[in-house]
């Protein structure tokens, strides 16, 4: 399968899917709120060039949750025909959106890398990428979105929103802030005790890697997740 596809948001879960879709065969158009990361993911060839998504096949929407709904509606509104969304948070997302064009999902993939000069094709390579479809999504449009996600070599698992959002929370979510806390205690002992970060050996790197990603994006999931956490 291939096609046209197109995505909003070119950090690096979107750039890595348009560079994923890309060697897959498929044209790519994007978009972004900053036109210095449009310029850097056509440098990158994560997409073929800018644009709407009028007659896309598929428009992934990869922007921070509290953006997600706004992009889906304009991703129908400019002629998608089908639109999903890579978003940490999906019961928020399904009660907003009403739409058979809708196919609501989220990649459980990632890096410590900040943005799309972090993106790469094999990102998603054996991983899972949840799929939450609402009764009113149609069939053709859930298999189309399920298809194109397969073709980029990930898993698809299919659950409901809310399943998904008590799920993520103790597999993501949680470590995540973990990993902060424990960086900002480590920050404020090593100011008295200046050893302590040499002291700190592959335990405490492990446990704190996930840390250095993009601590933006955290504010809105915490809030759209806040009772699963």
């Amino acid at each position: 399968m291939s096609g046209k596809a197109g995505i909003i948001g070119l950090g690096l879960i979107g750039g890595s899917i348009g560079i994923a879709l890309r060697e897959a065969g498929w044209s790519v158009v994007g978009q972004d709120l900053y036109e210095e990361r449009e310029n850097l993911a056509l440098e990158m060839g994560a997409i073929d060039k800018v644009g709407t998504m009028d007659t896309v096949d598929i428009a992934f929407v990869a922007t921070p949750v509290s953006n997600v709904v706004a992009a889906v509606r304009q991703a129908l509104d400019e002629g998608a025909k089908a639109v999903t969304d890579v978003g940490s948070v999906k019961g928020s997302i399904v009660q907003q959106i009403n739409s058979p064009q809708f196919v609501p999902g989220h990649p459980m993939a990632g890096s410590e890398q900040e943005g799309i000069r972090g993106a790469r094709g094999d990102l998603f390579r054996g991983a899972a990428w949840v799929l939450t479809p609402a009764e009113i999504t149609g069939d053709d449009h859930f298999a189309k979105v399920r298809a194109a996600i397969v073709e980029i070599g990930a898993d698809v698992v299919v659950i409901d929103a809310d399943s998904h959002d008590e799920l993520v929370a103790v597999v993501s979510h949680v470590p995540h802030l973990t990993a902060g806390a424990l960086m900002r205690i480590a920050d404020d002992h090593s100011q008295e005790h200046r050893p302590l970060l040499r002291l700190a050996a592959g335990g405490f790197r492990d446990m704190t890697r996930i840390a250095a990603g993009h601590p933006g994006i955290w504010p809105d999931i915490c809030i759209d997740n806040s009772d699963a956490i």
